[in-house]
């Protein structure tokens, strides 16, 4: 009953486009997550089925992508004035950041494999920043196998 619950509030909250535009310190955080969960994927336990590895790390990928191109990149240039000299130094921070939440990560999650609390932390992302497209597509077939992931 709860997956059914899980998939229906995904489902639901990837369909909607997000009026307000994210924050950049918001995004840093989600970018932070998906690295980590990314590092989790890259020597996953055993169990975990490679093709639903696959289709996550794919998903996760592109959305990094989308929050960096068209949310971090512009934010920070728009921060800046629009100079991108201004913009690669705060970039340089932003990342060693994002490294920094990704080391606490690892330190609180230590053993394999992935937890739904994390899978429902990057659904929280989902609802701050939302792609369209194939990226879109990417993205809700990623949270699919993230939840199989977990279940397995």
């Amino acid at each position: 009953m709860k997956l059914k619950y899980l998939l229906v509030t995904l489902a639901c909250t990837l369909s909607f486009q997000i009026a307000a535009k994210p924050s950049v310190n918001d995004m840093q955080q989600c970018q932070a997550l998906i690295d980590f969960i990314e590092q989790k994927l890259t020597n996953p336990p055993a169990k975990y089925k490679s093709d639903l590895v696959d289709t996550a790390k794919l998903g996760l990928e592109k959305y990094d992508d989308y929050i960096q191109s068209d949310i971090v990149t512009p934010g920070l240039i728009e921060f800046n004035g629009g100079d991108k000299a201004k913009a690669a130094q705060m970039q340089k921070q932003v990342d060693a950041f994002k490294s920094s939440l990704t080391k606490a990560l690892n330190q609180r999650y230590s053993q394999p494999g992935l937890f739904m609390d994390q899978v429902v932390a990057l659904n929280e992302c989902t609802k701050k920043a939302v792609p369209s497209g194939e990226a879109l597509d990417d993205l809700k077939r990623s949270m699919e196998s993230l939840i199989a992931l977990v279940q397995s």
